[in-house]
C-alpha cells in the first residue's frame, strides 16, 4: 500500500526506446529458424511432403505464439540469478574460457555446462567449442543492461535521488 506522500503511477507507460524488443525479437527468430529447419527436415524424411514448413509460415497466429514462447523462454533463463551472473560475465561479447566461468560462478563444470546449454538454447549466449569458450550475444547483453539500468534507477529512487 502506498503512503500518502508516495506517488503512484497507473496507466499506459511509454514504449521502450532502447531497442530491446528488436534485439530479443531477432534472437528469437534465429532460434526459431534453427528449430524450423530441424522440424522441416524431419517432416520431409517422415512424410516426404515438406508441407509443415509452408503451413507454419502461412499461419500468423502460430508464428506469433512460437515467437512469444521463445522470448518468454529467454526471459525465464535470464531471470535466474545464477544464469544472470553468467550473462554478466559474458557481456563483452568476447569468448570467455569455461575455466574462468567455473571459477567466477562457483559452479561445478557439469552444472555450468547445463546452464550454458540452457542460455545457448534460449539465444542468450554462444558456445565456441574448439576454444572451450562461451561468448555473450546481443540479446543476453541487452537483458543484462536492462536489469542493471532498472536496478540502478530503483536504487536512486530509494536513496531520494529520483
Amino acid at each position: 500500500m502506498a503512503e500518502g506522500s508516495t506517488p503512484v503511477s497507473i496507466g499506459k507507460q511509454p514504449d521502450p526506446v532502447d531497442g530491446l524488443s528488436l534485439i530479443l525479437g531477432q534472437s528469437a527468430a534465429d532460434i526459431l529458424r534453427l528449430h524450423m529447419s530441424v522440424i522441416d527436415r524431419e517432416d520431409r524424411l517422415e512424410s516426404g511432403t515438406g508441407g509443415w514448413l509452408s503451413t507454419f509460415r502461412s499461419n500468423a497466429d502460430e508464428r506469433v505464439s512460437a515467437s512469444r514462447e521463445s522470448v518468454l523462454r529467454a526471459l525465464r533463463m535470464a531471470s535466474d540469478a545464477t544464469n544472470f551472473r553468467i550473462l554478466q560475465l559474458l557481456t563483452d561479447g568476447v569468448g570467455t574460457p569455461v575455466e574462468n566461468l567455473v571459477e567466477a560462478s562457483g559452479l561445478g563444470r557439469l552444472a555450468l555446462a547445463e546452464r550454458i546449454g540452457d542460455l545457448v538454447s534460449a539465444g542468450l549466449a554462444a558456445k565456441i567449442p574448439e576454444a572451450n569458450q562461451v561468448a555473450g550475444v546481443p540479446a543476453g547483453a541487452a537483458l543484462v543492461r536492462l536489469v542493471e539500468s532498472a536496478a540502478s534507477q530503483a536504487s536512486a529512487d530509494l536513496g531520494g535521488g529520483g
